[in-house]
């Protein structure tokens, strides 16, 4: 991080070190985007994002009101059934060990303004780890580039690692 700083490569904070009024500052392409939106859901499931009532909005434009979701059991859901879900998960992991990472990060712009992300993503609560392959299709706003919506995104367990629980795997 500091090699970063010193030689002007980018931001050479950890997103997971920066203060939460700027969780959503300008995003920089579409692997940052997942990047902070997975800060974010650690956080909300954590209860740490003051004034959930208005993240819950901005949710709600960042992701495409048509939009799907593939859990990794194989279900398949309307993303704003998800969104109900994890309002309703907000500090459900308050008082626990619980930590959210992304691994593995590509992306492909698939068309004009429509992008493939593709990543490991790992959660970690207590002593149980999990995780999923995750692919999703996000587009750039029109009127603003750096700012995406979240169209299509569809998780699979990595070998051996679902849980007794899928329930409690949300996004």
């Amino acid at each position: 991080m500091q090699a970063i700083g010193n030689f002007s490569l980018g931001p050479n904070v950890s997103p997971r070190n920066i203060g939460h009024s700027m969780c959503y500052r300008k995003v920089l392409g579409p692997s940052h985007e997942v990047v902070m939106f997975y800060i974010f859901y650690e956080r909300w499931r954590r209860g740490e994002v003051e004034n959930p009532e208005q993240y819950m909005q901005n949710l709600k434009a960042v992701f495409h009101s048509t939009g799907n979701c593939v859990h990794p059991s194989g279900v398949d859901q309307p993303m704003h059934q998800i969104i109900d879900t994890l309002a309703e998960a907000f500090g459900d992991k308050k008082d626990q060990y619980f930590r959210v990472w992304v691994d593995h990060v590509s992306f492909a712009e698939v068309s004009l303004g429509s992008w493939l992300v593709k990543f490991d993503k790992w959660e970690i609560s207590g002593n149980e780890s999990r995780g999923c392959l995750t692919k999703v299709l996000i587009n750039s706003k029109v009127d603003a580039p750096d700012r995406y919506i979240w169209m299509h995104l569809h998780q699979t367990w990595l070998d051996g690692l679902g849980g007794q629980n899928d329930m409690c795997w949300l996004l």
